[in-house]
């Protein structure tokens, strides 16, 4: 299995993405996880990162890429991986060097998410941000499901608005079909 999850940020991505991975047996990898983990190294790639994270701002496509295409090489992802955050547009997705089985759409309202975002109090978190992150999701990101339906990626699509027992029931009849690697 190998799967990447799309979805306004505050949709659940990482919470569905995790559900994946566990049910799957695969890794879950999330860019965001390792862009903050990388915010606080002190190397070339930290400092990099640092400011443009401090500033709401996305890292380069290019560093973003080498970053992912290097993790998904990595011993735990050779039976599979349930990735988060990148590719992110059309320019990353060439960057792209694996094969995707499927693609998970996470559908959420937009007032509903950025809620949740701005309850979970981080620094990056001020509302125009999110708006902005939302316009820039729909004006990049969402190409990116057409790109794939052409090249035969499985798309499937959850709504996170009900209840964590109600989403995993209907994940779970999404993916009852979906082979594991």
């Amino acid at each position: 299995m190998r799967a990447l999850l799309f979805g306004i940020q505050g949709s659940g991505k990482s919470t569905i993405g995790k559900y994946i991975a566990k049910k799957f047996g695969v890794s879950f990898i999330s860019i965001g996880d390792i862009f903050r983990e990388l915010r606080e190294e002190d190397s070339k790639t930290g400092k990099l990162v640092k400011p443009l994270i401090d500033e709401g701002k996305f890292v380069p496509d290019l560093v973003t890429m080498k970053i992912i295409n290097q993790r998904l090489r990595e011993k735990d992802t050779e039976n599979g991986f349930v990735l988060d955050g990148a590719p992110r547009n059309l320019s990353q997705e060439k960057l792209f060097e694996h094969k995707l089985d499927l693609v998970v759409m996470v559908n959420l309202d937009e007032d509903v998410a950025i809620k949740r975002l701005l309850s979970r109090g981080r620094h990056d978190d001020s509302e125009q941000a999110i708006k902005n992150r939302i316009d820039w999701y729909k004006e990049n990101t969402i190409p990116l499901i057409d790109f794939f339906k052409s090249r035969g990626v499985k798309i499937i699509e959850i709504d996170n608005t009900s209840n964590e027992e109600e989403v995993r029931k209907n994940l779970d009849e999404l993916l009852k079909n979906q082979s594991r690697n």
